[in-house]
């Protein structure tokens, strides 16, 4: 597969939101537990909500992560559609015979 320029591109900035590793492990934990709000990551990964708060901001910012207003909170869970595009491209890149 050739890539076009915007897909590298895309994958780039995945790559970059995802090489902190605070980020990395909300992303796990998202991957794991689907929806988690910000109480609920501080409380699991024993970081403050204003660390959380900014790392959801970058993670959203890529597309990885999509919010959901559920009364007072903010559940967040993992956007399937750019995750699965993410292995597709990481899949193309790292397969290469």
């Amino acid at each position: 597969m050739e890539f076009v320029l915007s897909s590298v591109e895309e994958l780039a900035e995945i790559f970059k939101a995802l090489s902190d590793p605070t980020r990395l492990k909300i992303f796990q934990l998202l991957l794991d537990k689907k929806r988690q709000c910000v109480n609920a990551i501080t409380k699991h990964l024993d970081v403050s909500q204003s660390a959380v708060s900014q790392h959801l901001r970058v993670l959203k910012q890529a597309g990885f992560v999509n919010n959901e207003r559920n009364g007072y909170h903010i559940h967040y869970s993992i956007n399937e559609d750019v995750f699965n595009k993410f292995k597709e491209l990481t899949h193309d890149i790292f397969a290469h015979e």
